[in-house]
């Protein structure tokens, strides 16, 4: 069967669920979802049209004090700024994360893998990636 409006083919799929239509000439909006989060365990989504997953996905907290992905800022630790001995603060940002890969990928290139180990495990010490991302950089280099 043929689009109606572009007249490509469509594939027998689409054609089985009902449209008329290719992707490309469809007025029918993408659908997405939101995760509905009760506990540790029990988790669900709800499929919704994608400018409402979009709109309420954007407002969503995205963690807890230093589990806080990509955050805006790096700052290194400073126990004087922490309020009853807890730290709030952000460590590794994806620029300083991507910039710290390059330097790994250079380092590597010149001195091998127990260097990127030891540059990656300083950065983890001066607070400029978090753990997380150095499991990431070591993974990645670990499979070079």
């Amino acid at each position: 069967m043929k689009c109606k409006s572009c007249n490509t083919e469509i594939p027998n799929v689409r054609i089985s669920l009902g449209y008329v239509e290719c992707v490309q000439c469809s007025s029918t909006e993408a659908v997405a979802c939101v995760d509905i989060i009760y506990h540790k365990t029990g988790n669900d989504i709800q499929v919704m049209s994608k400018s409402q997953a979009t709109a309420i996905n954007k407002h969503k907290r995205r963690g807890f004090g230093t589990m806080l992905k990509g955050g805006s800022k790096t700052s290194t630790y400073n126990p004087k700024n922490t309020k009853f001995g807890a730290s709030t603060v952000v460590i590794g940002n994806d620029s300083l994360y991507n910039a710290i890969g390059e330097e790994c990928m250079k380092i590597f290139e010149s001195k091998g893998i127990d260097a990127v180990f030891t540059y990656i495990n300083k950065a983890v010490k001066n607070y400029d990636i978090n753990n997380t991302q150095a499991f990431k950089l070591k993974r990645i280099f670990n499979s070079l």
